[in-house]
């Protein structure tokens, strides 16, 4: 069904908080009823189970006794509470099976290996595994990963069999290391048809995405095909999807994927690189409708994030200059003198971005590059 509404009307189940989504929805004329997804232990016991099931709950109480127009997953750790509630209410989207497909790294790898689809070599862990044979099957380094996780989060990188030995435990996704340029794609699916596939370039990975990145045609060919087989083998026919590849003169190669909006940032620099507002397109999309969108860019985007090493701060300098660089089009940094500052794990902790638009690429880069150095922010160490 097309979308050329700009108005709605009804309610819709976000799972998880992200502002974005909820201020969509009210655009649309939506009333948001947001279940805020905390637990990730318990978002890890099963499709049906822990934090799930109450969440399930939850959304039938917050309805009280009425049907939602939608549920859609927006956050972290969400994707399976989202299908069970939607399950519940006999609503469309993504399914069970599929959401724990794209939670559960060890479901995950284990699908995209059976359609023989590239993928970084990997083994499961179990009580009998040792370092000495996971080095054998994977090399080093190695990575071991808790099977639910994201953002960096649960992630060891292990370059000595002592460091292997000292992280290891049943049950983990251990990877080897593939040699190749690491970036994302983002896709918007409406009825098994991508509508939109965006490729993010990993400036510096964890601290600065440039949207669109540049790509030589064949290597772009290459990742939507690559794409269209792995929504075909772990079943995302619908809504927005976040994948990690890796680049290598092979061809591209498969890392994970999440059935969510990507965080970093990257909806705003899709908003701002495409003309138009994704998390409205994803709200029509968990509805059941084909959202009228553009789908060719009309600039680059590109954010870093401000955020110094841990420490107390002694002084934040060169912010007003940055405001007035070119292709600065927004700065920000909420440190402020004697401020103590942790260790950054996901984006959503970070203290501070800069946002730069341009006309090509290398401009963005460029202006990202130019504008982060002017950034001065000095901590006295903890």
């Amino acid at each position: 069904m097309s979308a050329d509404l700009d108005f709605l009307e009804g309610k819709i189940i976000l799972v998880g908080k992200r502002k974005g989504a909820a201020d969509a929805a009210r655009r649309l004329g939506l009333e948001p009823l947001e279940i805020d997804v905390k637990a990730r232990k318990e978002q890890a016991e099963s499709a049906y189970g822990g934090g799930v099931t109450w969440a399930v709950e939850h959304a039938t109480e917050l309805l009280a006794g009425e049907k939602p127009i939608a549920v859609a997953a927006v956050a972290t750790g969400s994707v399976v509470a989202a299908a069970a509630i939607r399950k519940h209410f006999g609503l469309p989207g993504v399914s069970p099976e599929t959401a724990m497909a794209c939670h559960d790294k060890l479901v995950m790898k284990k699908a995209i290996s059976a359609a023989g689809i590239p993928c970084a070599p990997w083994a499961e862990t179990n009580e009998q595994t040792t370092a000495e044979q996971l080095i054998e099957i994977l090399g080093l380094p190695l990575v071991l990963k808790l099977p639910i996780s994201s953002g960096g989060r649960g992630v060891w990188i292990c370059k000595s069999q002592d460091e292997v030995a000292k992280r290891l435990t049943k049950g983990l996704l251990a990877e080897g290391f593939v040699s190749g340029v690491e970036m994302s794609v983002e896709a918007f699916r409406y009825d098994s048809e991508t509508l939109l596939i965006n490729p993010t370039c990993y400036l510096k990975p964890r601290w600065a995405n440039v949207v669109p990145a540049h790509l030589a045609e064949s290597d772009w060919s290459a990742v939507k095909q690559l794409g269209e087989c792995v929504y075909q083998a772990l079943g995302i026919d619908s809504g927005i999807s976040h994948m990690e590849i890796f680049l290598t003169k092979n061809g591209p190669v498969f890392g994970e994927i999440a059935a969510r909006p990507p965080g970093g940032f990257l909806m705003e620099l899709i908003r701002r690189a495409y003309d138009m507002d994704p998390w409205e397109v994803l709200l029509k999309l968990n509805i059941g409708l084909s959202p009228v969108m553009k789908t060719d860019a009309v600039c680059h985007a590109g954010v870093w994030l401000i955020h110094p090493e841990p420490g107390t701060v002694t002084a934040v300098r060169g912010l007003k200059q940055v405001k007035q660089m070119p292709g600065v089009v927004h700065a920000s940094c909420r440190l402020k003198k004697g401020d103590e500052v942790r260790t950054r794990i996901g984006s959503g902790e970070t203290k501070g971005r800069i946002v730069v638009e341009a006309d090509s690429y290398q401009s963005c880069a460029d202006q990202l590059e130019a504008a982060v150095t002017s950034v001065v922010v000095e901590c006295d160490p903890l």
